[in-house]
């Protein structure tokens, strides 16, 4: 199992600003939408979440790229292998769904962590609250 976490910062509030004032968020890898708040969780040039809410600007743009701790390719070394081990060669996307309660907890600074713990075939999030 790996551990993938993300600490409260500028950029995964305003991720969580953006995501609850939106009201439609792409799924990936479709033409597809959903009502349903949350994220991509993402795995390529390292190991991030990024805004899933549809039209606008680029995530980059936005500020709303939320690199995990040890995965940021600009700031850690070896990243591709480190991500590699940690969630396997393929690079993906993935929606997760976010509940409100979640994202607001990310604004008011309640939440410290978010860990996404990675199976060989399935993943369970867990929230470290300040």
């Amino acid at each position: 199992m790996s551990r993938i976490v993300f600490n409260n910062s500028e950029a995964l509030k305003c991720l969580a600003e953006g995501t609850l004032k939106a009201k439609k968020f792409r799924l990936p890898y479709t033409d597809k939408h959903t009502k349903d708040k949350g994220v991509l969780f993402v795995k390529d040039s390292g190991i991030y979440l990024m805004n899933a809410y549809a039209g606008g600007s680029s995530p980059n743009e936005l500020g709303t790229v939320v690199f995990a701790e040890s995965f940021d390719p600009t700031k850690d070394e070896d990243v591709w292998e480190k991500s590699r081990e940690a969630v396997g060669g393929d690079d993906f996307g993935e929606f997760l769904e976010f509940p409100e309660i979640m994202l607001k907890a990310i604004l008011a600074d309640k939440l410290k962590k978010l860990i996404i713990n990675m199976e060989e075939t399935s993943y369970n999030m867990e929230f470290e609250l300040d």
